[in-house]
């Protein structure tokens, strides 16, 4: 596998571990109900992210396909790209960012059904990337919804930190705060 595709593959394994080990601290009884009115219960934390990368795998199917068509270059970098959204600090931002409605949890799975559902969606990212497997992916761009545009690259650098923004904030459940 490249380096910069492993590099980022990587990144987003390490901080779904660490989302993993969130939602394990927070007690199976409240895992389903929501701490506080607007508050999202575990399950919806899970189920957002299934839909968000959901949405993600296939913008970077889409968009792959489309560059493969047109003869996408070998990839002639090497260099890192895990500081190429830090401006956006996608992690640590502590204000709360209004999901787009198709990314708001329905609240009709168990927090079991939506950590099995995000399974399956990392399954179908990493689908989505492997035909881009040395190519020039940071030359594929389509826009994120509120920080602009994006390389298929920074797409799945977003999967990763945007994990690591909601163990956080599960972490937070936990914590009873």
């Amino acid at each position: 596998m490249h380096p910069r595709l492993a590099e980022l593959l990587g990144y987003a394994a390490a901080q779904r571990a660490g989302l993993l080990g969130a939602v394990e601290s927070v007690p199976e009884p409240r895992r389903d109900r929501r701490p506080a009115e607007g508050v999202w219960s575990v399950a919806e934390v899970l189920e957002h992210l299934h839909r968000s990368e959901s949405t993600v795998a296939s913008i970077v199917s889409t968009r792959l396909a489309e560059a493969l068509a047109a003869g996408l270059d070998a990839e002639g970098e090497s260099g890192s790209l895990l500081g190429s959204l830090d401006r956006f600090r996608i992690p640590r931002t502590v204000r709360r960012v209004p999901a787009p409605g198709f990314l708001i949890p329905t609240g009709v799975m168990t927090w079991a059904q939506a950590l099995s559902a995000l399974a399956g969606s990392r399954e179908a990212l990493l689908q989505a990337v492997a035909p881009g497997d040395g190519l020039a992916l940071g030359r594929v761009v389509h826009p994120h919804p509120i920080l602009g545009p994006f390389t298929l690259y920074q797409w799945v650098l977003f999967i990763g930190q945007h994990e690591a923004r909601h163990a956080a904030q599960i972490r937070g459940l936990a914590a009873g705060t």
